[in-house]
């Protein structure tokens, strides 16, 4: 393992500054209404969600006064907060839940508890944005649960952004992949859970959140530049809801101390919780699910054939996730179609591509376990129902002897051909680093645990258990 102080060799020469302004500050003018005909935040998605109707201003919990929307998902919207009694240097971030689900809500904020309170010890506990509080909140004649949560900085996909041709200086990308697998250690190992996202949410750059220890600029930022703006926004003139548009940065950072700068993963309330699966033993026997999982980009071969996943599923996710970090550009290229819907078969020819092509016990699993049936029929995009991995990817995709029938979608490139930023002796370690994570037979992939001890990221140190528990945000309260 490393320590973090090799950090301290990023020189300031390596960073670049991308703007001058805040990225995405709505103008500080007095025209801020949003065209009726233009889509905003959750108004993407082709199924109705409740969301509550929160406005900035609004006072909720009694001591949690929201300032801006900064941010929506499939099943919440989260907004900033000032609270202890408006102390305008205390602010948090406010999860408020979709209502009408009650089983939903239950299930995350089980997952909440479980990440917050399973094994505080624990060193990628500090690598996990957790919930410090929940309360309820009525609307009309739905409930919805709120989370509050540490403030934190902008996603890691903003970040790279303020390096050149958005690559980390390659030391920094190290600290950061074995921080971010400490945390995923966590999830899997101690919490037992996989970061799987079910349709929208994942392990990615956009779910990774960076924050400083004591970020006093964010409270001033908001002071001088947020509440000094109109918020832009729209009224549904049916619903009478308004919609408010995110703000998707809370000022400039200062990076020249970069050291300090420390990466959590957020958004875990999808995940699943696998109690009789213990991802240290990797045993092809142990129960396995087939149910649709995973954004396109990261989707693991056993999710698109249909030959059941567990916690490896995570650690494929996190071995396509690499080359953002590493590389800034992305290992799959022909994912999805031009309109952009997912394309399996386009997707499952890359991956022969780069990997070769899968074995046939692989083939033999997929075609029985695909064919078995969910408890009930899902959609995962408008219009289309499933009952089975078979119907909801297609297939079958490889005929009696093992051949993939659309030979003319393998592109003419090779993992090695996918990393271009490093030299000849990173590269053959990366490359090995990348195959114990991208393998067909998900058994045969190594633990977040495993991969931590690999060469590629050692450095001869060890990442400090102070600078763990140090950064670890408490409740000021």
């Amino acid at each position: 393992m490393f320590g973090l102080r090799v950090t301290s060799r990023v020189t300031k020469r390596r960073l670049v500054t991308l703007h001058k302004q805040p990225l995405h500050l709505p103008p500080k003018s007095p025209a801020f209404a949003i065209p009726n005909h233009e889509v905003v935040d959750e108004e993407i998605f082709f199924f109705p969600r409740d969301y509550y109707p929160a406005r900035p201003g609004e006072t909720l919990g009694s001591h949690y006064q929201l300032l801006a929307k900064i941010g929506w998902g499939t099943s919440s919207t989260s907004l900033w907060v000032t609270r202890y009694r408006w102390q305008s240097e205390r602010t948090v971030t406010l999860k408020i839940l979709a209502g009408g689900n009650v089983k939903s809500a239950r299930h995350d904020l089980r997952i909440a508890e479980t990440i917050a309170q399973k094994n505080p010890s624990h060193q990628g506990y500090a690598v996990i944005r957790k919930c410090v509080e929940s309360f309820e909140l009525k609307s009309s004649d739905k409930t919805h649960l709120c989370h509050v949560y540490e403030t934190m900085r902008e996603p890691m996909t903003y970040f790279q952004q303020r390096f050149e041709n958005r690559r980390m200086p390659l030391p920094v990308a190290k600290a950061y992949i074995v921080l971010l697998l400490l945390g995923l250690q966590y999830l899997n190992a101690e919490c037992r859970l996989i970061h799987i996202g079910k349709i929208t949410l994942d392990l990615k750059l956009a779910n990774i959140l960076m924050t400083f220890e004591n970020d006093k600029a964010i409270p001033r930022f908001i002071q001088e530049q947020v509440l000094k703006s109109p918020m832009h926004c729209k009224t549904d003139p049916v619903t009478n809801h308004t919609i408010y548009r995110s703000y998707n940065d809370l000022g400039p950072m200062d990076i020249d101390d970069i050291g300090n700068v420390l990466p959590k993963i957020a958004d875990s309330g999808n995940a699943w919780q696998l109690d009789k699966v213990d991802p240290e033993t990797k045993s092809q026997n142990e129960s396995v699910s087939t149910y649709p999982i995973q954004p396109n980009y990261y989707r693991a071969p056993e999710v698109v054939l249909g030959y059941g996943w567990n916690f490896s599923a995570d650690i494929w996710n996190f071995g396509v996730l690499v080359w953002n970090i590493i590389e800034g550009t992305e290992l799959f290229t022909q994912v999805e179609d031009a309109n952009g819907r997912y394309d399996p078969k386009s997707h499952l020819a890359e991956m022969i591509a780069l990997l070769g092509p899968p074995p046939k016990e692989v083939l033999k699993r997929a075609d029985y376990m695909s064919q078995l049936d969910y408890s009930c029929e899902i959609m995962i995009e408008k219009g289309k129902l499933g009952k089975n991995a078979r119907s909801i990817f297609g297939g079958p995709y490889f005929d009696e002897e093992g051949k993939f029938p659309h030979e003319e979608l393998i592109p003419n490139r090779k993992l090695e051909d996918t990393i271009l930023s490093l030299d000849d002796s990173e590269r053959e370690l990366f490359l090995s680093f990348a195959r114990d994570m991208l393998t067909w037979v998900p058994s045969e992939r190594k633990t977040a645990r495993e991969l931590t001890e690999h060469p590629f990221l050692n450095f001869g140190g060890h990442v400090p258990k102070e600078f763990l528990e140090k950064n670890s945000w408490k409740d000021p309260s």
